[in-house]
Parts: structure tokens; sequence; C-alpha cells
């Protein structure tokens, strides 16, 4: 009998210690892919945010940067080459907080988060980067991880 306390703080403690290290490779898993970048040219919006994100641009955008992104003279293009020179290898967070604080003109911040957000998915689609299943979130730190890289 005395063998069978010992054998069961054995096993209490053997399990507690499984238990540990499993949870800690759950959490250490977890923060990995929390840290992960993806790139614009693996579908990072929808199309019906990036529709959604038209309606938003023609409403606040098109009167400087005109219905077909080209830009007025002063308003940049935000088409084609302008478009990636401009934002090659920053991230969408970087995209996300200068348009935030600058657009539209005479009244930045005054959209919703997820007005902005569905306007870099129009830009995003009307540059030819791929849709996806999921879309853009509107959190900095996760537009952070996505990286504007070069289209498929």
């Amino acid at each position: 009998m005395i063998k069978r306390p010992f054998m069961t703080a054995r096993v209490f403690l053997i399990t507690a210690a499984i238990v540990s290290v499993a949870s800690w490779a759950v959490v250490a898993a977890g923060g990995a892919q929390e840290g992960e970048q993806m790139m614009t040219s693996a579908g990072v919006f929808t199309v019906e945010q990036a529709d959604r994100g038209k309606e938003a641009y023609t409403q606040d955008c098109a009167a400087c940067h005109l219905d077909d992104l080209l830009g007025d003279g002063i308003a940049p293009p935000l088409l084609g080459v302008p478009f990636s020179f401009r934002w090659s290898d920053l991230s969408l967070g970087d995209m996300y907080a200068a348009i935030r604080t600058t657009m539209p003109q005479g009244a930045p911040a005054s959209l919703p988060p997820r007005g902005y957000v569905d306007i870099i998915a129009y830009l995003l689609h009307a540059n030819e980067y791929p849709s996806g299943d999921s879309e853009l979130p509107t959190d900095e730190s996760a537009l952070q991880q996505i990286i504007v890289d070069e289209k498929p």
C-alpha cells in the first residue's frame, strides 16, 4: 500500500509535466503564426471587400484621384508603376496609416477603419493583385504583417 500513493504522485507529476510542455508548445506555435508575414500576392482581400472599397473610393477619393485612379495632376496616381513604386516592400499597415492620416483631403481620419481598409482592397484589386477567401482586417498591427510585393 505504501507504493501506491508514491505511484499516484509520480503519475500526477509526469502528467502535469506533459500537459505543461504541450501547453507551452501550443502557445509557442500560436505566437509564431501571429508574427508571420503575408504578401499581397497571396490574395489577402475578397472581391466583395474590393467592391465595397470601390464604392467608398468613388464617394471619397475620386474627386481628386479620378475614377480611373490616374490622379488629377496634383493628387498622385494610384494605379500601375506609381502605385508599385510608392508601396513596394511596405506593409498595408503603412498604407493604412498614410491614407487614414491624410485622406480625404480636408477631412483626414473621417472614414471608419473598415472604409479605409475596403479602399485598400479596391486599390489592390485595381492593381491586379489576386483576391482571396478572407477580408483584410481592420487591425493596424495585423495590416503591418501584410507586405506589398510583386503581383504574380
